[in-house]
C-alpha cells in the first residue's frame, strides 16, 4: 500500500489535516504526525530548522515502510519538508507536494524579521505564565482564524477547530521557536524532487506571484484554488485532497 505523509503548520496539530487525510482514496494509507512540541508530542533539543530536518528523516526511516513514502507539508510544515527533501532526498518518493508554501520577497522578508523581533521581545517581557497564557488564548486563535480564511461561510467551523487545538503546545518557548521559523525560514525548491505547489488564490502569508514564478523556474506544477485564502486545509479540503492525489499518481 502506498503511504502519504502529511506535515501540519504552526500552532497546529495533526487534527489540522484530518479532513484531507479523510478524504484522499482509502487505498492510500494516510500518516499525520504531531510536530514535536505539538499535540501529544514531546519538544526537540534543537528546535530549530535542522532540528526538524533531522526529527523527520529520523520519524520517516523509523516507519520501515516496504515503500517509500509521499510527503506533503502545510504551511510551516512546507518550510520543513522542504529543507528535509533537499537534505534527504532518497527517503520518500519522487514526487512531493508543498501546501501553501511561504515565499517572500527581499522587502517582506525584512518586514517579517523586523515584526519577530519585536514580538519576541514582547513576549519575553511577560512571565511566563501570562505568555503561555496568552499564546494559547481564544483571542489569539480568534485573530488568527480571521485573517487567514477567505470563506467566511466556513468561519465558524475553523474559530472552532482553532479554539479546539490552536492551544495544544507544550511551552511557550516551543511556540515561540516555531513562530521565529515560520518568520524568518521560507519555502524552498528542493533539487532532486518533482514538486507540486498547492495555494489558495488569496493566501495572505505567501507571494502568489513568487509562487508563480517558482513554479516557471523550476519548471514544477502549481495548483491555484480560488477565493481560498492560507488555510486551504480547512477552507477546500477535499479538493486539496484530489490534487494531492493527483500529483502523485
Amino acid at each position: 500500500m502506498k503511504t502519504i505523509i502529511l506535515i501540519h503548520g504552526l500552532r497546529g496539530t495533526h487534527h489540522g489535516l484530518l479532513s484531507i487525510a479523510k478524504a484522499i482514496p482509502k487505498q492510500y494509507k494516510v500518516l499525520t504526525p504531531d510536530l514535536p512540541g505539538s499535540g501529544v508530542r514531546a519538544e526537540l533539543t534543537d528546535k530549530t530548522i535542522d532540528g526538524y530536518t533531522e526529527w523527520l528523516h529520523a520519524y520517516v526511516r523509523g516507519l520501515k515502510l516496504e515503500q517509500k513514502p509521499y510527503i506533503v507539508g502545510h504551511s510551516m510544515g512546507s518550510i520543513i519538508v522542504s529543507r528535509y527533501l533537499e537534505k534527504y532526498p532518497n527517503d520518500t518518493q519522487a514526487k512531493a507536494v508543498l501546501m501553501s508554501p511561504i515565499f517572500r520577497s527581499p522587502l517582506s522578508q525584512k518586514a517579517s524579521n523586523f515584526t519577530f523581533v519585536l514580538l519576541n521581545g514582547f513576549l519575553h517581557l511577560m512571565p511566563q505564565t501570562a505568555r503561555r497564557r496568552l499564546l494559547a488564548s481564544k483571542g489569539v486563535s480568534f485573530c488568527i482564524s480571521h485573517y487567514l480564511t477567505r470563506d467566511k461561510a466556513k468561519q465558524a467551523q475553523i474559530d472552532q477547530l482553532h479554539y479546539r487545538y490552536g492551544g495544544r503546545f507544550s511551552s511557550s518557548r516551543s511556540l515561540i521557536a516555531d513562530i521565529k521559523i515560520s518568520m524568518r525560514e521560507q519555502t524552498i525548491i528542493p533539487s532532486k524532487k518533482r514538486i507540486r505547489l498547492i495555494i489558495g488564490e488569496k493566501d495572505q502569508l505567501t507571494s502568489l506571484a513568487l509562487a508563480r514564478r517558482n513554479a516557471k523556474e523550476h519548471n514544477i506544477k502549481i495548483d491555484i484554488i480560488p477565493n481560498s485564502g492560507h488555510l486551504i486545509n480547512y477552507e477546500q479540503p477535499q479538493r486539496v485532497a484530489e490534487l494531492i492525489v493527483r500529483a502523485i499518481v
